[in-house]
């Protein structure tokens, strides 16, 4: 097993504590005993045994996540899996983020959904920031536009249901019509912004399934046995 230093040890430790008391405190929330849990898991296909719960609740697996389990035990509880890893969130406290590296709670989440591409650090004496904030990075841009996209979206949804509601004004239909086609004219151009996105956060266009496909079907290295 690889030697690791007592601070990157540590700070593997206080990351599963924290994983371990969120589980803990959301499964007695929801009145749930570890065998409930373990149920819940079992039946979203990915069962955690009641004692590997307790060890996780515990922080008695060497400082070791699972992300497999995080994300099921997430389903389980009905809790986004980014507050069991920072389930201090909306206080006013630091959060670890790295070794050595604190940062406020509420910009950790924020990092881990995508909304920002690293946050500043936390000054231990006075909670105040260091340094500038970092400008959004190839990932944030992609999740932004993706999300102003489903906006969009819906209010192309509620575009069409105005032009069916006013087809019997003339005036009132070819208004709503410009505003459908100015709509369309977001639509592709946000369109391009994720595709823009994907090719400088992935170095390419094609998308996950392609890449896969791609990825079978490459030749195997033919070696001189």
């Amino acid at each position: 097993m690889p030697n690791i230093d007592a601070d990157a040890k540590a700070f593997e430790m206080t990351r599963a504590g924290s994983f371990g008391n969120a589980v803990s405190w959301r499964r007695k929330a929801l009145k749930l005993t570890a065998s409930d849990l373990s149920r819940r898991t079992a039946e979203l296909g990915y069962p955690i045994s009641r004692g590997a719960i307790a060890k996780i609740e515990s922080n008695l697996r060497s400082g070791k996540i699972d992300i497999a389990e995080v994300l099921v035990l997430s389903a389980a509880l009905d809790i986004p899996p980014v507050l069991l890893l920072f389930p201090n969130f909306s206080t006013d406290g630091p959060e670890q983020l790295l070794p050595g590296f604190s940062v406020r709670n509420q910009d950790a989440v924020r990092w881990m959904a995508g909304r920002m591409s690293f946050p500043q650090k936390v000054r231990t004496l006075d909670y105040s920031l260091e340094g500038q904030p970092a400008p959004p990075n190839d990932g944030v841009n992609l999740i932004a536009a993706a999300s102003l996209l489903e906006q969009v979206v819906e209010t192309r949804i509620s575009l069409v249901d105005h032009l069916h509601k006013v087809h019997g004004d003339a005036a009132e239909a070819r208004t709503a019509q410009r505003m459908l086609e100015k709509n369309s004219e977001q639509i592709e151009a946000i369109g391009k912004q994720i595709r823009d996105a994907r090719e400088a956060l992935w170095g390419m266009r094609s998308d996950i399934q392609e890449l896969q496909d791609e990825s079978d079907e490459a030749p195997e290295d033919e070696s001189d046995d």
